[in-house]
């Protein structure tokens, strides 16, 4: 399945997906040491988004997520690429300041077309996304 989308960060990646249903914010919702969501209650509770396709509601909180994701980026700890429903500015400037591929505004909703461990391909310069259904045991 390809879809459609609106640029935030250029660059391509792909990987498998984790997808969370909650806002996000690099501000207390990724410990960047480590890549993992440590907050309690999470849908990504213990989980490492590092080197995954992360796939998310919207961006939440403060401005200095965009400083965290810079430190998660310096230690290997952050997403291959994000793609949520609608970006707001800090989330935005979340992937620009340490340069992670990002598409917002999809023609299908990505909490519905894509699922975890699907295998994703976001290309952020085309603003496209291709999504490659895991296979069902």
């Amino acid at each position: 399945m390809k879809l459609k989308g609106h640029k935030i960060n250029g660059g391509k990646a792909e990987g498998e997906a984790i997808v969370s249903q909650l806002p996000f914010s690099y501000l207390g919702d990724i410990d960047p040491t480590t890549g993992k969501v440590p907050v309690k209650g999470h849908d990504l509770e213990g989980q490492s988004l590092a080197g995954k396709i992360f796939v998310f509601r919207t961006g939440k909180g403060s401005t200095l997520g965009a400083t965290v994701a810079y430190w998660a980026k310096q230690a290997n700890n952050t997403p291959k690429a994000m793609i949520c429903i609608e970006a707001e500015p800090v989330i935005a400037m979340a992937a620009i300041m340490p340069d992670i591929p990002m598409v917002d505004r999809l023609d299908k909703n990505p909490l519905e077309a894509i699922e975890t461990g699907d295998y994703v391909k976001v290309d952020g310069d085309a603003g496209t996304v291709e999504v490659i259904k895991k296979a069902k045991a």
